[in-house]
């Protein structure tokens, strides 16, 4: 189809055709990575469009780590960062993507997915991821958040009941402050990964 373009809106990017050649020279820069070609044959000169696209490679490493996450079973991993990392790698998209749509900087959210980096997850921010990657929130929640979650005063509490004990005698058998169990209890303090599994995995 011929078009005739606007010659106010072009320019001639290449010299003069020489008599005779077969190879393509640009004659016109027609818009951003859009160039007019042509070729003198003979008596004859052949125009063509070039359309010169650029692209983000994919990176080896970045190719492997995907093939890896999306052959895991989502229902075998246990931390809330590797589920996170298995969702944004099953919906193709970049730490720099999904870091964004939860307003966080690239590497606060890259620490999200490093195991052993962070214990506690903000509520609203899993909300959000929970929302992109279109899963319950339920499921991103590793043991540890979801104690939290559902309420760590009241489950304390009834812990410490159930072994008949004051809240003096709760605080000597696991070694704190009688004011870090009511802490506790009453939900002033989070308690720590570390007590969580000494008090609930022991």
């Amino acid at each position: 189809m011929h078009r005739e373009c606007n010659p106010h809106r072009v320019a001639r990017v290449g010299n003069p055709l020489p008599k005779e050649t077969s190879r393509w020279h640009p004659l016109f820069h027609l818009a951003h990575g859009l160039y007019m070609m042509s070729r003198r044959l003979g008596s004859c000169i052949q125009t063509a469009l070039l359309y010169v696209h650029s692209f983000r490679p994919l990176l080896a490493h970045t190719y492997t780590e995907t093939e890896r996450m999306i052959q895991t079973d989502p229902e075998a991993l246990t931390t809330t960062a590797d589920k996170l990392r298995y969702c944004r790698h099953a919906r193709g998209l970049e730490q720099q993507e999904v870091a964004a749509y939860v307003t966080l900087h690239r590497g606060t959210y890259a620490g999200y997915e490093t195991s052993g980096t962070r214990d506690y997850y903000p509520l609203d921010k899993l909300s959000s991821l929970a929302k992109l990657f279109e899963v319950p929130l339920d499921y991103l929640l590793d043991d540890y958040n979801r104690f939290l979650y559902e309420g760590q005063g009241w489950q304390v509490r009834a812990l410490r009941e159930r072994m008949g004990l004051s809240r003096r005698e709760f605080a000597d058998q696991f070694g704190v402050w009688t004011t870090t169990v009511r802490d506790w209890e009453t939900d002033s303090v989070r308690m720590t990964r570390q007590t969580w599994e000494k008090l609930f995995r022991s």
